[in-house]
């Protein structure tokens, strides 16, 4: 099968499902164009397909474990496609990123220990920290004239110096689109390591990386901080998040003791029958799919830019080096978020609002998915166009 751009303009009907994307009449209303949360409206690799029927005609469900097999699935896949090298004792299951990120502030700090997060960020990064009692250090990007973020490594050392314990990274950045090159990540691998702070890294969008960007894991630097924990997923990569099922990645087998006692105390399993089957089969068979697909959301991320600059040439689009999610400024139109969000629903699409990224750093933006056809994508991107926005229509 040819994964090309015809088989990704096809799409998939995804209406009636259940889909939280689609369905959920609350923020979706039906007749409503979803370009919001980040799931993806491709049809999965068929490998997938066919080892998920494959187990479901074996007519038993019971209980089951994760195999060897599983952990050489996940070993493999970063191996060869990120050189990173990993034991089999380096490997956990849990059920989702945000699982983990939630059981690493809990193993990693104590309650009223600060965490350091870099907003606009996924927003469950700051109730990962404050559900468990923590305080939230946030350290915003910088962004500059051309709407490209970078770390503000001197705003971090602050909060070292304050006594952080714990930093949650995203990497690549969901929403402002970066790639962090190797020398930004030695650097911020070198300041935590002088002070001794821990760093979970949220990876789940490694895979979507455009060229000339190169994707570098922390476990792939020489000297990376420690103690160091890597959450990863096949579910943003091949759309199966509602199977459940990610990946804990950590060198400490002490760390990994500690975390697998948390999990035990709070009742958290993994290694759900059709997520272990999904996995398996995404990780050993599924790389031509993918290639195909991150060289489509390549050529969308085009469009994506040339219809913004058509439809609302008062926005900036965040420049896209990772991801496939579009990071957009809307500030230069003079609305609040909540009427700029409103006037995207009056239209009939539904976005993010960007402060689910952070109050003050995400007000005035938007945050677009490509992860769709672009005929979706398009038709989602012409209900709001200036006339609508600014209510001259």
């Amino acid at each position: 099968m040819q994964f090309d751009t015809s088989y990704f303009d096809a799409g998939i009907d995804r209406v009636g499902t259940n889909s939280e994307k689609w369905d959920d009449a609350a923020i979706c209303p039906k007749g409503h164009i979803p370009l919001w949360v980040a799931d993806m409206d491709f049809a999965c690799a068929p490998a997938i397909t066919q080892a998920l029927a494959e187990r479901a005609q074996h007519a038993s469900y019971g209980y089951t474990f994760m195999g060897p097999e599983d952990i050489d699935a996940v070993r493999g896949f970063w191996q060869r496609r990120h050189g990173v090298t990993l034991a089999a004792e380096d490997v956990g299951l849990l059920p989702s990123v945000v699982t983990g990120l939630r059981v690493c502030v809990d193993t990693l700090t104590k309650p009223g220990d600060g965490v350091i997060i870099q907003s606009p960020v996924y927003g469950p990064f700051f109730a990962s920290v404050r559900d468990q009692g923590r305080m939230v250090m946030d350290s915003p990007l910088l962004r500059d004239d051309n709407g490209h973020y970078t770390m503000d490594l001197a705003h971090v050392e602050e909060f070292l110096q304050a006594g952080a314990r714990l930093m949650i990274l995203c990497n690549p950045h969901n929403p402002v689109g970066r790639c962090w090159t190797r020398d930004e990540l030695e650097a911020l691998s070198a300041l935590l390591t002088r002070y001794g702070c821990a760093l979970v890294s949220d990876e789940i969008h490694a895979d979507f990386v455009y060229k000339p960007h190169r994707f570098t894991s922390m476990l792939a630097l020489d000297n990376p901080p420690m103690p160091l924990v890597v959450l990863a997923a096949a579910s943003k990569t091949f759309n199966v998040a509602g199977l459940q099922q990610s990946s804990l990645l950590c060198r400490d087998p002490e760390l990994m003791k500690r975390i697998s006692a948390s999990l035990a105390r709070n009742g958290v399993a993994a290694g759900n029958i059709f997520a272990l089957a999904a996995t398996r089969a995404a990780y050993t068979a599924c790389d031509d799919w993918l290639d195909g697909l991150v060289a489509y959301l390549d050529g969308s991320r085009e469009v994506l830019r040339d219809a913004l600059a058509r439809l609302l040439p008062k926005a900036r689009l965040t420049p896209i080096e990772a991801t496939y999610l579009g990071w957009v400024d809307m500030r230069a139109y003079g609305m609040t978020n909540e009427v700029l969000y409103q006037h995207c629903m009056e239209a009939g699409v539904v976005p993010t609002n960007g402060t689910f990224f952070g109050q003050e750093s995400g007000e005035g933006f938007l945050r677009i998915n490509f992860g769709c056809p672009r005929s979706q994508l398009l038709a989602g991107l012409e209900q709001p166009d200036e006339g609508r926005i600014t209510g001259l229509q």
